[in-house]
């Protein structure tokens, strides 16, 4: 008689042995139906669709690792023209600071969709947003498209659907290109339009310096071949240093006017960390234009050790200072200066004898450009500009050329008289009568120029950065130092007419020759 084991075990191979039977006859039955039947045939036949009707979707996320994933801002660009004829029951407008009111925007709010039809196909757009909800200076809300379609379309969706929308909103982007100008805020760029009109015509600058400046920048964006054949980072840093009211803001707003350049007006206050830097810099976009107002009260100039916590210094105190210099010149010209390319650097200062040494160096500022007082050259452009003053129309500009070689004035300081009135006359006579009382000494108020140049005057760095001496005759004084171009990277121009004192010489623009 078996015992109760041996007989569990030979119900167990049986067991076996039919589930083996089973398989070995559903594969030759799947070969043979493989053989036979077509792939929808089958599919119907197993009650299941087929793959390629299946639904497929592509994530589109808004940041690629720490930079701004450029298919998400396409696509954002690119939806935003899809919501008008939509029947999104939510969405959200947007009108740029100062834009017209036929430049309202339209956006996808989070958790909704809009269907797009190309080339007889349906696409679904979608938005989400992930990180929890936005929380003042934090950046861990990040918004997601996700592009949904018949799974038969997947060719046609990325060889064909997503280059247009990217050739369209390059396009849209040519003929509406308006340059933007970001500030900086809780580690994140905020841009607004640039709506300066300020030129290189407009500009009361000495012609020969306005030239240099032009040629530069052309000369700057033609040599991308240059820049990588010599493996040097496709960036160009210029020094703009004078008086208040001497036109330092407006060349910057020349400048991307005429490069067609975003500006990213970086205030170093507000960043939190060296970190913090890095980050800014390399979510800027090409093309653009970083500027840095008022260097010398933004930066700490301290030994690079007490910045560090070293000997010279507590790390109590290296923790409040937000960026060091060493972050600062690591920006300029370290290995981070390289994660963008034509890119132009701009330092404004008043005080250009404050300036770290480090930050003068051949390479980190490769052109110096003096904005001086006003001569007669450029104050004739500017009666010219504002009320058609031209040749000698006006008996008292003989006087006018003769008061300004001997009185300091500012250019916006003319500028602001010729505002006054619509009159030219009158406005050429207020602008004799404040050289005439500056020469007198008599002015009401002491001088827009005297009174903002000892406001807030502290300490004086111990080192000075001298400005090149000016010929005899008062023409432009040009210092050059080899840097990325050569024989003329490195400029410090200024002009020479004026009265020398302190550590340089104070430009008039188009004075006398």
């Amino acid at each position: 008689m078996a015992s109760p084991n041996s007989e569990a075990l030979e119900r167990y191979k049986n067991a076996i042995t039919a589930a083996s039977s089973v398989v070995g006859a559903a594969m030759l039955l799947r070969r043979f139906v493989a053989d036979v039947l077509p792939d929808t045939a089958l599919g119907a036949l197993l009650l299941l669709p087929a793959p390629s009707a299946r639904r497929h979707s592509v994530v589109i996320e808004e940041f690629d690792g720490a930079f701004y994933n450029r298919v998400f801002l396409a696509a954002k660009a690119y939806v935003s023209t899809l919501l008008a004829a939509a029947p999104v029951p939510l969405m959200k407008a947007s009108l740029p600071r100062g834009a017209g009111a036929e430049q309202i925007t339209l956006a996808m709010r989070p958790g909704t969709a809009v269907v797009d039809v190309f080339d007889g196909a349906e696409l679904t757009w979608g938005l989400s947003s992930h990180g929890g909800g936005r929380r003042r200076g934090g950046d861990d809300a990040r918004e997601v498209f996700k592009l949904s379609f018949d799974g038969r379309h997947k060719d046609m969706v990325f060889g064909a659907y997503l280059p247009a929308i990217m050739a369209r909103v390059a396009a849209m982007s040519q003929e509406q290109r308006q340059a933007k100008l970001y500030s900086n805020e809780w580690g994140k760029w905020r841009p607004v339009r640039l709506r300066n009109a300020s030129t290189f015509a407009t500009l009361a600058m000495d012609a020969s310096l306005r030239q240099a400046v032009v040629d530069d920048l052309d000369k700057f964006l033609g040599r991308k071949d240059y820049y990588e054949r010599t493996g040097k980072a496709w960036k160009r840093g210029y020094l703009i240093h004078g008086p208040p009211g001497t036109g330092k803001s407006s060349l910057v707003a020349a400048i991307s006017n005429h490069l067609r350049f975003d500006v990213y007006d970086l205030d170093l206050g507000g960043v939190r960390s060296n970190t913090e830097l890095r980050k800014l810099l390399i979510r800027m976009k090409n093309r653009s234009i970083l500027l840095i107002d008022d260097v010398d009260c933004a930066v700490v100039v301290g030994p690079r050790r007490e910045a560090e916590g070293g000997p010279g210094g507590s790390s109590t105190s290296s923790m409040n200072r937000k960026v060091t210099l060493c972050g600062l010149l690591n920006m300029v010209d370290g290995l981070w200066s390289s994660s963008g390319h034509e890119r132009i650097l701009i330092f404004t200062t008043m005080h250009v004898d404050r300036l770290d040494q480090a930050l003068l160096r051949p390479g980190r500022m490769d052109m110096h450009v003096h904005m001086g007082y006003l001569g007669f050259g450029a104050f004739r452009e500017l009666a010219s500009t504002y009320h058609g003053v031209a040749g000698d129309d006006h008996p008292l500009l003989p006087e006018i050329e003769a008061l300004l070689r001997e009185v300091e004035v500012a250019p916006a300081e003319v500028a602001e008289k010729l505002l006054m009135t619509d009159d030219a006359g009158g406005a050429v006579e207020m602008v004799a009568k404040l050289l005439r009382d500056r020469k007198d000494g008599t002015e009401e108020d002491g001088g827009y120029v005297s009174q903002k140049l000892h406001a807030g005057v502290g300490r004086r760095h111990p080192r000075s950065s001298p400005m090149p001496r000016a010929s005899r005759r008062g023409g432009a004084a040009v210092a050059t130092r080899r840097g990325v171009f050569g024989d003329d990277t490195g400029m410090e121009i200024s002009r020479g007419q004026g009265r020398r004192g302190g550590g340089g010489v104070r430009g008039r623009g188009r004075g006398r020759r």
